[in-house]
């Protein structure tokens, strides 16, 4: 499943959002957000977890994220 994040669709109650996720990866697409939507596209990533989400893939974003790291090959 994909979804495309921008200002309207990162906000509760987050209608276009299926209720069961469960088993799904899901991809945010974060190129149409802007930075001060970070702790929002936050809520929405632990929305997505809480209906069962098996992944979440975050694509699309110029900013750096936090916690994340390469693996050397």
């Amino acid at each position: 499943m994909k979804l495309r994040v921008n200002q309207l669709s990162i906000a509760p109650p987050y209608v276009d959002l299926p209720s069961d996720l469960t088993g799904y990866a899901v991809t945010l697409d974060l190129s149409h957000s802007v930075a001060e939507h970070d702790a929002t596209i936050g809520a929405l990533i632990t929305e997505i977890r809480n209906r069962g989400a098996s992944r979440v893939v975050i694509t699309g974003s110029p900013r750096t994220t936090q916690g994340t790291h390469s693996a050397a090959a």
